[in-house]
């Protein structure tokens, strides 16, 4: 037999207890799935059961028996995690039970919608009946996605219908394989784990996402335990590789059974994501009671059952937008992750919700701003790129990267940075310097807002050609303010501004009227007259004959102009002083060490501008103060 090829899909049995969903995968693969010696003598399955089908040509097709008892729905909830496609079974001398009903919607509530119908049991009936069951799964069907789903008559003891079962469940699994989403980074939701003595422990479950090469890490979540992977195993072979809708198996010697339970999720490092109040969209079952703010409810989600508080987020006329669920312990998903809500007792199925993201806080009735950011996130359900622009929309427009990405969407990095570039390339993103990128329209708010600060600055400060950064930091915010600073050059120069050292940028375009250099010019005059002792700016206004606004405007441009310098509020010297100053500073140092009464002496000041001074030019980066001394740290550094 040609070597075997594990098509990346696993498919499920669902149905009603004893209406022979082992069997049947007994019959199509050769062995029972069910492990237990209880479930055997009993002929009932109490948890996941796994088996192979392999073709002739190597094709090897897995699958995942789930019991059929109302009591282990949170079983066949596990077993529906990494399910590609499922077969319903209903035996023809049954027909369609309560059971049947509760795993069909349990499979359309977790997005099992590829699938085929088997009506079991066919030689137990006669062909009135058979037909009168395939009015009932019809009946069942429709409306649904199912609802085109082939359905075909077996019978597992007798052979009849199998050949023709095995050529629909081929292209079943084949047809799942080609819609898998091949961006998704490794993910194993734990089914078990157990400990084997000279290996460690064994932590097992359908692999959802992504690939595993042994010799690489995981992380265990919630417990954020990481191991390296010793070996990894595919339908109980040793394989290379960990492939997405395989049964899979990962030695993990540095986790203990118990760091890793039933519940437990395997990411790569770069996938994790946690929280403890998720954010959902729920879609309520027909019939199901209503929900209640703050009543406790179970989520089911990969193998996890969590219990946890529901509070609801509706409009002004009571129409439920979203809902907290808020845990008893962390969880990990990811965008998008299909859940089952449950009533603990007593026990009943209230509705689907899937995964919007972790919230830090409840959001309250006035928070509309917040309401409308996650009504949006909805939209964004079934386009997962629409998300990612999503994402960079947040926080104020904060940069991301795709480290910051990645965890949310569950994709692996190389994965998020190739829709990053084509998003960019669509200039629906903007990069910020190497690795950062922020939503196009988040940033054209952001330039809007910067202008908008500009603008007004410029109208109450004539003569100003640099703009203090507090004015950003007062309008932006802290976080929008780290965008602007993450922003490229050409952006810069967009919003008509041009970093510097500092805290004060230069505005691009500034044009002084005449009048206003003159009055400059006479106010130089007479800062280079007053050398460095030129008294309070106070005094300078009162002797220049020029009101005190004209005088401060003066005072403005000189100083963004360069040709002054405000070591302090209201200390004002011409630069030609200062920089004569610079080069004796640095010729002492270079030479014995600082004399600060040889300056005071030879420049006819006294300490209070003599400091100020210094301090000033320790600011600059041309001296470094060192206890009661000075050092020279850049001869060349500039002084405005």
């Amino acid at each position: 037999m040609p070597e075997l090829q594990p098509v990346p899909i696993v498919i499920g049995t669902a149905g009603h207890i004893d209406h022979g969903k082992s069997a049947l995968v007994e019959a199509l693969c050769g062995t029972h799935p069910d492990r237990w010696q209880e479930e055997r003598e009993r002929g009932i399955t109490m948890d996941l059961g796994y088996a192979q089908m392999a073709e002739e040509d190597g094709l090897e097709i897995g699958f995942v028996d789930v019991p059929g008892h109302e009591k282990l729905v949170r079983k066949m909830v596990a077993g529906a995690t990494g399910m590609g496609a499922a077969i319903l079974v209903i035996a023809c001398d049954d027909g369609v039970m309560l059971q049947t009903r509760e795993h069909f919607e349990v499979l359309n509530l977790l997005g099992v919608h590829r699938g085929l119908v088997a009506l079991t049991k066919i030689d137990l009936v006669d062909e009135e009946t058979r037909m009168l069951v395939a009015e009932e799964v019809s009946e069942l069907v429709e409306g649904t996605p199912w609802a085109s789903a082939p359905v075909l008559e077996v019978s597992a003891h007798q052979g009849d219908g199998m050949p023709e079962l095995r050529k629909a469940v081929r292209e079943l699994a084949l047809e799942a394989q080609a819609a898998a989403d091949h961006r998704l980074a490794f993910r194993l939701p734990v089914q078990r784990a157990f400990a084997i003595e000279g290996a460690g422990t064994i932590a097992t479950g359908v692999c959802a996402g992504g690939q595993l090469e042994a010799g690489q890490d995981v992380v265990a979540l919630p417990s954020q335990q990481a191991s390296r992977v010793r070996r990894v195993q595919v339908h109980g072979r040793a394989a290379e590789t960990a492939l997405p809708g395989l049964r899979t198996a990962l030695n993990l010697p540095e986790l203990e059974p118990d760091q890793c339970p039933r519940g437990t999720v395997l990411v790569a490092p770069e996938a994790v994501h946690l929280g403890q109040r998720a954010r959902f969209q729920v879609e309520l079952l027909p019939g199901a009671p209503a929900l209640e703010h703050g009543a406790e409810v179970q989520l089911l989600a990969d193998t996890s059952a969590l219990e946890g508080r529901l509070f609801l987020v509706e409009n002004d006329e009571g129409t439920l937008l979203f809902a907290d669920i808020e845990l008893e312990q962390p969880i990990s998903l990811v965008f998008g992750q299909r859940g089952l809500l449950r009533r603990p007792s007593p026990a009943r199925n209230l509705g689907v919700v899937r995964f919007l993201g972790f919230a830090p806080f409840r959001i309250r009735r006035r928070d509309q701003q917040e309401r409308d950011r996650w009504v949006r996130a909805i939209e964004c359900l079934e386009d997962p790129e629409e998300l990612l622009v999503w994402q960079c929309e947040g926080d104020h427009g904060r940069p991301r990267t795709k480290q910051d990405l990645a965890p949310v969407l569950g994709w692996r990095l190389s994965a998020v940075q190739e829709v990053i570039d084509r998003l960019v390339e669509e200039g629906r993103l903007h990069k910020l310097g190497a690795r950062h990128v922020v939503a196009a329209g988040s940033a054209r708010e952001l330039i809007e807002e910067v202008q908008g600060v500009i603008a007004n600055f410029r109208s109450k400060n004539a003569g100003r050609l640099r703009i203090p950064l507090q004015r950003f930091r007062d309008r932006l915010g802290k976080d929008g303010w780290k965008v602007v600073e993450r922003m490229p050059e050409a952006m810069f120069t967009l919003m008509g501004l041009k970093p510097r050292r500092g805290d004060e940028w230069e505005m691009l375009g500034v044009e002084v009227d005449g009048e206003l250099q003159q009055q400059a010019a006479t106010l130089l005059q007479a800062l280079t007259k007053g050398g460095m002792a030129p008294g309070e700016f106070s005094g300078i206004v009162a002797s220049s004959g020029m009101d005190a606004a004209t005088c401060a405007q003066a005072k403005g441009y000189l100083v963004d102009s360069g040709q002054a310098v405000e070591p302090e509020e209201g200390l004002v010297f011409a630069t030609a002083l200062v920089e004569d100053l610079r080069q004796q500073v640095v010729a002492q140092l270079q030479a014995d060490g600082m004399d600060i009464p040889a300056l005071r002496d030879r420049y006819q000041t006294t300490r209070k501008y003599m400091m100020p001074l210094l301090e000033y030019l320790d600011q600059c980066g041309v001296t470094e103060r060192r206890g009661p001394n000075r050092l020279l740290r850049d001869a060349t550094a500039p002084i405005v």
